[in-house]
């Protein structure tokens, strides 16, 4: 290591399968002019105002790299991305996120919360069910009473005349409020692999009823852009 400055961290390259950063993007010009990729494993130490390496051979470029290349391509972010529970709910959008310095994991999401995005809440990477390009789905929590507080619990789980949570309804009606008008960026499939709701079709109330009716109205959020 010979303390030369060998470029500006552009991108942190996610590998979702995985739930870590795989690449760093490093350019020493412009947006992606002369870009390369470092492996994570080659990190020394991360700091707040550099991320270290022993050699600037390590380096290589993008089109050498085709895990690398692949990755970028998938064009998998963290943060800003939606956040939904696998019962399609709408909760909030990620704000920051941490990372194990050494292996590179994601380990736990920070997300504004849908209701108020003044308030943070967090969720665990162990339930994080799928990284998207767009969307990011988590376990939705089972929230239970909280003993001696009956009126906190209230406030946590009110109940609709339906017997369905308020807040998740809550949720989901802004979801299909943005999904409203936006199109399909691949096919939705049902649970026998036919093609339900095919690649650019545009999102109208029919086709939002048509995915809840074959339970894809989560597949339906993931695949709208």
């Amino acid at each position: 290591m010979d303390g030369k400055k060998i470029g500006q961290v552009k991108d942190l390259v996610i590998n979702p399968e995985e739930g870590k950063l795989d690449f760093i993007l490093v350019s020493n010009g412009s947006w992606y002019v002369g870009a390369r990729v470092l492996p994570y494993k080659a990190v020394m130490g991360i700091g707040e105002h550099a991320v270290t390496t022993e050699s600037e051979n390590l380096l290589s470029n993008i089109g050498d790299t085709s895990s690398a290349s692949n990755l970028l391509q998938r064009n998998i972010e963290i943060k800003g991305n939606r956040v939904l529970t696998n019962k399609g709910n709408l909760i909030g959008v990620i704000s920051e996120y941490e990372v194990d310095e050494i292996s590179g994991k994601i380990i736990r999401l920070e997300y504004k919360t849908a209701q108020d995005e003044s308030k943070i809440d967090i969720v665990e990477a162990a339930d994080v069910l799928t990284y998207g390009a767009d969307v990011i789905v988590v376990r939705e929590k089972q929230d239970s009473p909280h003993p001696g507080n009956p009126s906190e619990s209230e406030d946590i789980t009110p109940k609709a005349s339906g017997g369905e949570n308020d807040g998740a309804a809550f949720f989901k009606a802004r979801q299909k409020q943005f999904l409203l008008g936006k199109k399909l960026v691949q096919d939705v499939k049902d649970a026998s692999g036919n093609i339900l709701i095919a690649q650019g079709t545009l999102i109208t109330e029919e086709i939002i009823s048509l995915a809840e009716q074959y339970n894809r109205f989560t597949e339906l959020s993931q695949c709208a852009k």
